[in-house]
């Protein structure tokens, strides 16, 4: 593979910064960690040009070296074509490496490759696999991946109190969609018993993020005595707080309802 990527540029110590100058001379020893470095600079132009090419070719370096950073690096170079040959199945061949050292974010991106099959076969159970790793060590994008995944998957690969397992965790760090999965599922009974205190409890907390829909769901329940009371004022107060965020359906039901904005 490195025929593909040029030999990095020598640089000229009085026409860049000290500090490049000096990780530049480490690279060139042969640190792995300072190539990784001279990619970056080449990618966002701290004190050079950028350059998509010589960015590449120092990454290449350190992920040969097996940095995994570097190696994630790469993968993400080959997948999107920067500065090289876009090719998915050599972007899978460094996101594997650097996962195999652990690196959580190689494997979110593997496993993504299997799910969706770029660069390798489709493989649901490889994904799982992958997301589950990263899910483990706290990487939140893909705890909501990994729920979401359980949750959409036909057959036998369906799972969803594991994809409610998962959803939880990502509300830990906030995540909107997994509240407003959580709402659904539990108020449809969507794998589960139906629990409209539980869906209510969900959107209620997705609402008190700002999101004009949930807002609005939550006046639809208080209003049908869904999961609590029934209770007007409240479900009026939900559906004003929906359409300040121009929610536009909460205008239609204030209307309705024969209520002034």
């Amino acid at each position: 593979m490195s025929a593909q990527i040029p030999q990095p540029n020598e640089l000229h110590q009085f026409l860049v910064p000290e500090t490049v100058w000096e990780t530049y001379q480490r690279a060139k020893s042969g640190n792995a960690e300072s190539q990784y470095a001279m990619y970056a600079v080449y990618r966002y132009g701290r004190g050079v040009d950028v350059d998509p090419v010589q960015s590449a070719a120092w990454c290449l370096l350190s992920a040969e070296q097996g940095y995994p950073d570097a190696q994630t690096a790469l993968g993400v170079i080959f997948n999107n074509g920067e500065g090289v040959e876009q090719s998915c199945a050599e972007a899978v061949k460094w996101f594997t490496k650097a996962a195999e050292q652990g690196d959580v974010y190689a494997m979110d991106n593997l496993a993504a490759a299997y799910y969706y099959g770029d660069g390798v076969e489709k493989s649901f159970s490889e994904a799982v696999k992958w997301w589950t790793k990263a899910a483990e060590d706290d990487h939140a994008d893909s705890q909501l991946k990994l729920a979401t995944a359980y949750y959409l998957a036909e057959g036998s690969d369906r799972n969803v109190p594991e994809a409610i397992k998962w959803f939880k965790k990502s509300t830990e760090k906030h995540s909107r969609d997994a509240m407003r999965s959580l709402g659904k599922i539990y108020r449809e009974g969507d794998g589960v018993d139906r629990d409209a205190a539980e869906a209510l409890k969900w959107y209620s907390l997705l609402a008190k993020e700002g999101d004009g829909e949930a807002q609005f769901i939550v006046g639809e329940m208080y209003l049908a005595g869904e999961g609590t009371e029934a209770d007007r004022d409240a479900a009026i107060n939900w559906f004003r707080l929906a359409a300040e965020y121009d929610y536009d359906p909460a205008l239609g039901k204030l209307k309705e309802l024969g209520v002034e904005e």
